[in-house]
């Protein structure tokens, strides 16, 4: 049985276009199918507007679709009791991209990452400082920054702190919506190979929400690519894409090294 099961799922948002002519609906996502599997890290690419951003928060629960079935653990997530609600709200984290933007500035690193013990469980003051320096150490850091605020961080250690926070309940999912795509490359694969530590060792399954399919092949089983609001390819990590729509976010990728980027550059002004 898969974890998640997204079935034919479709979100239109209502646009205005004058204050004489009615509303008219906007397709975001169309007849959008797909599953994922335990353990598995399930790649989501496609460029700015392809609805990739919008399919993540529809599986997170913070929008609605307008038509379409979300299944989580065997769960319709959008039927659910109150008591599934909060299974689910504990075994479904998500890491978006602004990290900073994600905490309460007046908190301590510490108070943000005890958050969810203080919703979901009833641990003692000690037993969530205790909980709090195993997550620093989870994510690589070190235990004297729990009384430090976010400000007083580096972006890659902001965004540790919450991976730390998204991990504390052990859940069976997490959905990273452009997560990394804010820091530089090396920032970027320090976190990627950390993600790919912790999946093993806590059994988790991702969702990898991206517009870059170097940093989505890196960590990705297979790869799910959006267009303009459809899923138009499926394919595992290593295979070759097809679709004109891949093919265009492939193209588009920067060779590394910035020398080979002038070259590259020399070539297309010949051409």
């Amino acid at each position: 049985m898969a974890l998640l099961e997204v079935t034919n799922v479709e979100k239109y948002y209502h646009q205005r276009q004058s204050f004489i002519q009615k509303n008219r609906e906007v397709p975001v996502l169309q007849q959008v199918t797909f599953s994922l599997q335990e353990g598995e890290c399930l790649g989501v690419v496609g460029q700015s507007g392809s609805g990739k951003s919008t399919l993540g928060r529809i599986i997170l629960g913070i929008e609605n679709p307008t038509s379409g079935i979300v299944r989580f653990n065997n769960v319709n997530l959008y039927q659910a009791s109150s008591k599934e609600k909060k299974g689910i709200r504990r075994d479904l984290q998500a890491v978006f991209q602004n990290s900073f933007n994600s905490f309460n500035p007046k908190q301590t690193i510490s108070e943000i990452i005890e958050e969810p013990f203080l919703n979901f469980e009833n641990f003692s003051k000690s037993e969530r400082q205790r909980k709090v320096e195993e997550l620093l150490n989870c994510v690589e850091l070190e235990s004297n920054i729990a009384n430090k605020y976010p400000s007083q961080l580096s972006g890659g250690q902001q965004q540790r702190v919450n991976i730390a926070r998204a991990i504390a309940l052990n859940p069976k999912l997490i959905v990273f919506d452009e997560a990394i795509s804010s820091l530089d490359m090396i920032l970027q694969k320090n976190i990627l190979q950390l993600l790919q530590s912790l999946q093993k060792q806590l059994k988790l399954s991702y969702i990898f929400i991206s517009h870059d399919l170097n940093v989505t092949r890196f960590i990705s089983d297979r790869i799910l690519v959006m267009h303009k609001g459809r899923l138009v390819e499926e394919i595992n990590k290593d295979d070759p894409f097809k679709h004109p729509a891949s093919l265009e976010l492939y193209n588009a990728i920067l060779p590394s090294h910035p020398r080979d980027r002038q070259r590259e550059d020399s070539k297309n002004k010949k051409s």
